[in-house]
């Protein structure tokens, strides 16, 4: 394999130029709009990108390559150009007759639509990101096919006969695509979250409730199998598939059943708007799309409501165990620390958050971290201050006593409650905050959040915190 290095292809010029422009801090928009008109394709793709329904705010009609840069920031800018080089660049390879090339950018296509889908409704910090990891998951599988034509045409067989494309390309290669992908995305320097994309997607060494630490991945992966199931022309394994598909969305990413039902039903229409950009055929792709009946989908939402409350009822019971083993608990403690980092342990450990950390008030009033457990407390537990002239959403529930959710501190309807000095430290722009209170008096904030899939924190979690922290303060009450 290391002898067809040399015929792998180099990546189109505009991206490179791109790249190492938007690397530069002094590079104004106008400069990098002159780049990207000089081609039709990449102009068309920022000027839909920056009138799109993401950016639907924004008062004006986008007209220029210019305005539309400064809207959409670099990353997003960066992320449209790769997407389209490296389509462009592939697209073009056909050494291998067996390949059925329409039938792998359909799929890729439809992958990027619905990742793109998937990301608007979770809240994903970049749906244009979700869309070019979507469009380009499988990279691995397309170039290896076509520089090892006649050693893929081995795996192709194995797949006719059944076997999964994973465990196919391990038997021939002993490696598979997602190996080459990211050895491939690494090679053309694409953003580190292409690599990850390209290189986890299938997920192997995870379970179907087990979140990745990077959340392209579990979007990118979800997006995968609904892109299978809208080409699956077999119903009963399209069944099982959806199924399957439905209870992944749910358990990586907080999906529910309508909103999954809703994304399936429309995500063949919004992948006929990309087709004529990307030089597919529509008849192609009709030819290959499979239609969801209104009584199957039906069907999957009667037994994945089925599902949910199931899942759901045994969250309730985990928690509500963790809830009496902690009120029994309190009844041995001795000081208000042992009550604190028991508080700090049973929510953690019951209520599954990534991240858990109590603040508390030092001398001139700041909140300083003095305890936590998760994902990287380490390194603020004693060193992460929230000064109170600062202000911000932490301090002010602080100071009234009161419990906030922030579901998306960059949204409009959070970003003037959260301060940068916060943002700062937890690196987060989902979480919640509750006080612990000792008559009448605040002792410190418990901050819980899902640093590492970024999920916002529900409510009624929320609500289960609050419990935890009533009890905690009906025990500190007798001790101070």
């Amino acid at each position: 394999m290391v002898e067809t290095t040399r015929d792998i292809p180099a990546m189109p010029q505009i991206w490179v130029k791109i790249r190492e422009m938007t690397q530069h801090l002094n590079i104004s928009a106008a400069a990098i709009a002159n780049e990207i008109l000089k081609d039709q394709g990449m102009t068309s793709r920022i000027l839909k990108a920056a009138n799109s329904a993401t950016y639907a705010g924004y008062n004006q009609r986008i007209t220029t390559v210019t305005n539309a840069i400064v809207l959409l920031g670099f990353n997003e800018v960066r992320n449209i150009v790769v997407g389209l080089a490296v389509y462009n660049m592939l697209e073009k390879l056909k050494h291998n007759k067996r390949f059925k090339f329409k039938e792998f950018w359909m799929h890729s296509l439809a992958t990027a639509v619905a990742a793109r889908m998937i990301a608007e409704l979770v809240q994903y910090k970049n749906t244009e990101e979700a869309f070019v990891a979507g469009l380009l998951h499988d990279v691995g599988k397309l170039v290896i096919s076509q520089l090892m034509p006649k050693q893929y045409d081995e795996v192709l067989l194995l797949t006719e006969n059944g076997e999964s494309d994973i465990v196919a390309e391990d038997n021939i290669f002993h490696v598979d695509h997602q190996v080459i992908g990211q050895w491939l995305a690494e090679r053309w320097h694409l953003p580190e979250v292409l690599v990850y994309a390209c290189s986890m997607h299938h997920r192997l060494e995870l379970d179907n409730r087990q979140k990745s630490r990077f959340r392209i991945v579990d979007i990118v992966s979800v997006a995968n199998d609904m892109a299978h199931l809208i080409f699956c022309s077999n119903k009963n394994e399209r069944k099982q598939d959806a199924q399957k598909c439905q209870n992944k969305a749910l358990s990586l990413l907080t999906i529910s059943k309508d909103n999954w039902s809703r994304i399936i039903r429309n995500l063949a229409d919004n992948v006929r708007k990309e087709i004529e950009e990307y030089n597919l055929s529509e008849t192609d792709f009709e030819n290959l799309l499979t239609t969801f009946d209104d009584d199957e989908l039906e069907e999957y939402q009667t037994e994945k409501l089925y599902q949910e409350m199931n899942h759901e009822l045994n969250e309730r019971v985990r928690e509500l165990s963790t809830l009496n083993d902690f009120s029994s608990a309190l009844l041995e403690v001795e000081n208000q620390d042992q009550i604190q980092n028991l508080l700090l342990e049973s929510i953690y450990r019951g209520i599954a958050f990534n991240r858990v950390l109590l603040f508390s008030p030092d001398k001139k009033g700041d909140l300083v971290a003095v305890a936590g457990f998760g994902a990287e407390v380490n390194k603020l537990i004693g060193t992460a201050k929230l000064d109170k002239k600062k202000g911000g959403v932490i301090v002010q529930s602080f100071t009234e006593k009161k419990a906030t959710n922030v579901l998306n501190a960059a949204s409009h309807l959070f970003a003037d409650m959260v301060s940068q000095q916060e943002l700062n430290i937890l690196r987060c722009a989902s979480f919640a905050c509750v006080p612990l209170a000792a008559n009448d008096r605040s002792l410190g904030i418990i901050v819980v959040d899902n640093h590492i899939s970024s999920d916002p924190v529900q409510d009624q979690r929320l609500s289960t915190v609050v419990t935890f922290c009533n009890q905690a303060s009906l025990v500190l009450k007798r001790l101070i």
